[in-house]
């Protein structure tokens, strides 16, 4: 019997820095690089790097602040203590995007962390978590002269920020090297203020690229095994000729310290989100509307296609952009303006940078057609999406003789009056109501939920739950990977692709 486990990885936000549970790896150190030892190259960069402090908010108004977030209808994270009973924890959990902000540390009112020069006219790059809530920021250099800096701006979603002082003449700010030209297996070193630490150098080597994090979903990450710690957030990461190649942001780990693997912002793609903070102040991001996953390797010839590309649209509710556009649950979208999607992440990264509209073409059924999209404001949109889903659907009959039977830890219904006028459908039309759910059952963690309307299972129409274990057993016997399952939840046409062992409870076939 095959076993599917998935780990919940959680980030915190440390003393400046973002941390993951995770194992450890040994790090490599160098002493030279080309025709310069590497302490004379740290000579050219110390001063270039600071530590930031930050004077936050005390505990009390960023509450008042959440407060006022909620009665507004927008994105609130109240701590648990401050919570009451009408603030729908369920509903919080449901956005991906939300911070893990870590209320006890939040009561303290300082934090510090480490950021570094990339200009002349005194502006600093370091990580939007170190200075988040703060009210006051400190930059302190190697020789510790205190300089006031004000908040240029900061991004959550890229976690980064920019800072501005008023530039001493005897410093240089560092240069930007190319993360693109750099390998795995390159050598790396990091600089900053690691525990409180005075500033410190650490080496590794380059162990992965295009890392994608559970947070941070908009930025590609340099994987490295070079010593990162709290504090370091913020600091550069360096190629050997002392080149910014990254902005180190988060480590993973299980001790809370350092075991060998650390992330960095790659550098072109930061640079590009601190010019739009320094012009803007913030971020803003586009809304396609839509819920999506990557067409993964044997998907493709499920949804007919020659080969495996784009990201199948699960979900496309009617009020959205790419709705209105004409893009419909079950469409693979293949490119954005002419670019090709390349994998989940350069999706996500394309669809959010959109200016004015965007030509998205997808494939349907046996061809590819394209779409003009007008997208909405991210931040708008999402506000409105969560006041759209406070209420949950309960559909199905308690009567115990209505044909319902338990599959994979679910009760199935066959659709019935109460579910076609609970989702406006036709009287007739086909399908099977999910009526009761199972706390971790294989329907859980395959993906459904109480109330779902599921229609069709690879393009077979579901009208028993009889026809529901025999298209799973099917596709059991014939060792297929997916199954390809369309279904309603409030309202809305949805698709999903599930993993057939993830699906099936292989004991009781």
């Amino acid at each position: 019997m095959r076993v599917s486990i998935s780990r919940l990885i959680a980030i915190g936000m440390v003393s400046g820095l973002l941390a993951l549970p995770g194992i450890g790896v040994p790090s490599v150190s160098f002493a030279a690089t080309g025709d310069l030892a590497l302490s004379d190259i740290y000579k050219g960069i110390t001063m270039g790097v600071v530590r930031i402090n930050v004077v936050k908010k005390s505990y009390n108004e960023i509450v008042a602040e959440e407060r006022e977030k909620k009665e507004n209808g927008e994105d609130f994270w109240l701590p648990p203590d401050e919570r009451r009973k009408d603030d729908n924890d369920d509903e919080e959990k449901e956005d991906p995007n939300e911070p893990e902000h870590d209320w006890e540390k939040k009561r303290r009112n300082k934090a510090t962390g480490t950021g570094f020069f990339i200009s002349h006219d005194g502006l600093i790059v370091t990580n939007e978590h170190v200075v988040r809530d703060g009210v006051r920021f400190i930059v302190i250099l190697t020789d510790d002269r205190r300089l006031p800096a004000t908040l240029v701006g900061k991004d959550f979603l890229t976690d980064l920020a920019v800072l501005r002082v008023d530039m001493p003449d005897d410093i240089e700010p560092l240069n930007w090297g190319s993360s693109h030209a750099a390998a795995v297996g390159d050598p790396v070193f990091a600089v900053g203020y690691p525990y409180g630490f005075d500033q410190s150098l650490t080496t590794g080597v380059i162990s992965g690229k295009q890392r994608e994090l559970s947070k941070g979903q908009y930025n590609p990450y340099i994987q490295t095994d070079t010593a990162v710690n709290k504090g370091n957030s913020g600091g550069p990461l360096l190629s050997m000729d002392g080149k910014v190649i990254g902005v180190n942001s988060a480590l993973y780990t299980r001790s809370g310290g350092n075991e060998g693997l650390a992330f960095s912002i790659q550098s072109e793609h930061a640079q590009g989100i601190i010019s739009l903070l320094v012009a803007d102040g913030e971020i803003k991001r586009s809304w396609f509307g839509i819920a999506y996953s990557e067409v993964k390797k044997g998907m493709g010839k499920l949804l007919g296609m020659e080969r495996d590309e784009g990201m199948l649209v699960s979900r496309a509710p009617d009020d959205e952009p790419a709705y209105k556009a004409g893009i419909r649950a079950g469409d693979v979208i293949v490119a954005v303006n002419g670019e090709t999607v390349q994998s989940r992440m350069n999706f996500r990264m394309q669809a959010a940078m959109v200016k004015g509209e965007a030509t998205v073409t997808v494939w349907r059924n046996d061809g590819y057609r394209s779409f003009t999209l007008i997208p909405d404001d991210m931040d708008e949109a999402k506000s409105r999406r969560r006041a759209q889903e406070r209420e949950k659907m309960g559909l199905g009959s308690k009567d115990k003789d209505d044909g319902r039977k338990e599959v994979m830890g679910m009760d199935l219904v066959p659709a019935n009056e109460k579910a076609w006028k609970k989702l406006e459908l036709p009287v007739g039309t086909t399908g099977l109501v999910v009526d009761r759910m199972e706390t971790m059952s294989q329907a859980s963690r395959a993906g459904f939920s109480k109330g779902d309307f599921i229609t069709q299972v690879n393009d077979v129409a579901m009208k028993t739950p009889e026809d529901f274990e025999t298209i799973m057993q099917r596709a059991l016997d014939e060792d297929q990977q997916y199954v390809l399952v369309r279904y309603l939840r409030k309202g809305e046409d949805r698709v999903r692709m599930m993993d057939v062992l993830e699906m099936v409870d292989l004991e009781a076939y």
